[in-house]
């Protein structure tokens, strides 16, 4: 059960960190400039990762609190799969800057691992269905303090085993993906083979894929892997929400909190106008009699408070 949070964490540290090694080489490759010129646009890749990163940390929080944690990781595992692939695909900078902040907009495999992996610590796979059932059943039981005791050792090894993962991503994500960034310019002896071995159809239209896509094969096996980890929470991980909404009102849940944006927004912008309008008609008429804040007679009212 714990191999799948694991696994999600790993992937996030993959798709964060392994762009780094050719990052540069990239922006070489779709801007035309110099080596010496590329440092700013490569830091871009991690930039626009973290924006959309953190422009949907929040809504997918409310997401995994509606619809239940799995449908959470599912969606994000499965979208971070195709941004992914989409991004190995890309064909200028402006594409693939976009791609990367669209992998971190659908990426809150973070947050919603480490919840799961908190909540499995208390998770009854036996009779009980959730963490709240499980409480109130052992509230009759003589050793429920000891059984409380053991659930939190539980659920700090957990979370340490599973947080350790992260850290492994960021140790082998860099080297995995420099490995597999452009192999036939990177390492002559794939540019020998080509040419030297029988012409099947195959070879071919592989060689020609990678001559114009150089930096699909890292983010291919990144789509791959988001792929199969998704597969694997679904069969493996159980729902350890107590009580969530059904995925058919995902629609409507969308709507009404894109509606409360909105009128937070308008809401914001009006108390703006009408403070300045405030501060405006208070410098224009300081002879005008009329009630401010500052004025003497609401000196006078507190006063006589």
């Amino acid at each position: 059960v714990l191999w799948p949070c694991a696994r999600s964490l790993f992937l996030q540290a993959y798709l964060l960190v392994g762009v780094f090694p050719y990052a540069a080489f990239m922006a070489v490759n779709f801007l035309q400039i110099q080596e010496e010129q590329a440092g700013p646009y490569a830091a871009l890749f991690a930039t626009s990762f973290m924006i959309g990163r953190t422009a949907t940390a929040h809504l997918w929080g409310v997401l995994a609190d509606l619809h239940g944690r799995r449908f959470a990781m599912i969606c994000s595992l499965a979208g971070s799969g195709f941004a992914s692939l989409w991004f190995g695909f890309a064909t200028s900078f402006s594409q693939a800057i976009v791609a990367r902040g669209v992998i971190g907009a659908l990426n809150s495999i973070v947050g919603v691992s480490k919840t799961v992996a908190t909540e499995l610590a208390f998770y009854d796979f036996g009779e009980c269905s959730n963490q709240q059932e499980y409480r109130e059943v052992n509230t009759d039981n003589d050793n429920h303090e000891q059984e409380q005791h053991q659930r939190e050792q539980l659920e700090t090894r957990i979370v340490g085993r599973v947080m350790s993962m992260r850290a492994y991503g960021f140790l082998i994500a860099p080297a995995v993906a420099g490995f597999l960034a452009d192999p036939l310019d990177v390492r002559e002896k794939g540019l020998a083979y080509s040419t030297n071995v029988d012409d099947s159809v195959l070879h071919i239209s592989f060689y020609k894929l990678l001559s114009k896509y150089p930096y699909l094969l890292p983010n291919l096996l990144g789509a791959v892997l988001c792929w199969a980890s998704a597969m694997a929470v679904y069969l493996c991980i159980p729902e350890t929400m107590p009580q969530f909404r059904s995925t058919r009102l995902l629609g409507k849940d969308f709507l009404q909190c894109a509606r409360r944006i909105y009128d937070r927004k308008q809401c914001s912008k009006d108390v703006q106008q009408d403070a300045f309008i405030g501060l405006k008609t208070g410098d224009s008429s300081s002879d005008n009699p009329v009630q401010h804040y500052g004025s003497t007679q609401n000196d006078d009212k507190l006063d006589d408070a």
